[in-house]
């Protein structure tokens, strides 16, 4: 839609606002709790780190995709996927917990994952602010009212960049506010649980092909579906996990 504002690129400015938003849900949980600062400071260097590698997975993703649908006629691109951008960015955060920050602070995720939904939902809704502004992860042709005439289209599609957004900042709402309020938990599997229905749902609706890694399926909704197992699968670990942990000690 607008690409570029000026001298800038509005998609590399919506990634940082996400980052930058992200940070700040964390600060303020963590002052809410009156965290150890040095602590979260780790945290959020942790997270950068995670960022750029889960950047880099994306890009190869996506990469990847593109050579399985066309191998004949592949090119590399900077295309990027959120499924492969948050695989390689949780398994770079895991691997500076496990390596780095346990072995200062000791077993101390556990209070993170109330909020990392939240910074996770915020910052992605920012991302697909800047799809939008680029034109890309736009839906189907449409003649409702809602439909945007993108430059790059010859007709008006359904602007499934901007109603994830949407989605993605009342889902970022709700899980900031159970994780200040009431600690929840369960944040995390319904982060998993939501989105992972969400995307699968809004898969049918985009216009965008991205190849296939089952027949009438799109490689996000193939990911959808394993989130969603692995969200239902890590609720019940929550639920059933400290109760077995007492009944065991008693």
């Amino acid at each position: 839609m607008f690409p570029k504002l000026w001298i800038f690129d509005m998609y590399a400015v919506m990634i940082g606002v996400g980052l930058l938003s992200a940070i700040v849900l964390l600060e303020i949980y963590y002052r809410i709790r009156k965290g150890n600062r040095l602590l979260l400071s780790a945290w959020e260097i942790n997270g950068m780190v995670a960022v750029i590698i889960g950047f880099l997975f994306a890009v190869l993703t996506q990469n990847l995709y593109d050579f399985i649908s066309h191998p004949s006629s592949y090119t590399w691109s900077w295309g990027m996927t959120f499924y492969g951008g948050i695989i390689g960015g949780v398994t770079s955060f895991l691997l500076g917990y496990f390596l780095i920050i346990r072995k200062k602070w000791g077993p101390v995720i556990k209070d993170l994952l109330i909020i990392a939904p939240a910074c996770i939902a915020v910052a992605h809704a920012w991302g697909r602010v800047g799809c939008f502004f680029d034109g890309c992860c736009y839906g189907i042709e449409t003649t409702a009212w809602y439909g945007v005439k993108f430059p790059n289209l010859p007709t008006p599609v359904i602007p499934t960049n901007l109603f994830e957004a949407i989605f993605l900042f009342v889902v970022a709402a709700g899980l900031f506010l159970m994780a200040i309020l009431v600690s929840n938990r369960f944040n995390f599997p319904i982060y998993m649980i939501a989105y992972g229905i969400w995307r699968f749902t809004i898969e049918f609706f985009r216009g965008d092909y991205r190849g296939e890694f089952i027949p009438g399926l799109s490689p996000s909704q193939f990911w959808s579906i394993l989130l969603v197992l692995g969200g239902i699968g890590y609720g019940l670990f929550l639920y059933f996990y400290p109760k077995h942990k007492q009944k065991k000690e008693a």
